[in-house]
């Protein structure tokens, strides 16, 4: 079986080859957590596939075919 290449390769939505490029990313439920936390509401934690899913390098790149921006979050590159 051959390894996962280091970042994804293609537009999710057409199928065409992008240059996706690293993009910096802060996961969205760690600060709403944190706000929540500041007004004093009690939250529980996100069950831990969710946040598994949500972790993880991201990267963001143009669609020369479909021309939309897509940004990946969680792609895990050479994990088995």
């Amino acid at each position: 079986m051959s390894a996962r290449p280091e970042r994804p390769q293609f537009c999710p939505w057409c199928g065409s080859p992008i240059g996706y490029e690293p993009h910096e990313h802060e996961p969205r439920y760690e600060s709403l957590a944190e706000k929540a936390r500041a007004r004093g509401e009690d939250v529980p934690p996100l069950p831990e596939r969710v946040q598994d899913a949500l972790s993880g390098d991201s990267f963001a790149g143009v669609c020369p075919g479909c021309r939309t921006i897509s940004h990946v979050v969680g792609h895990r590159a050479n994990e088995e």
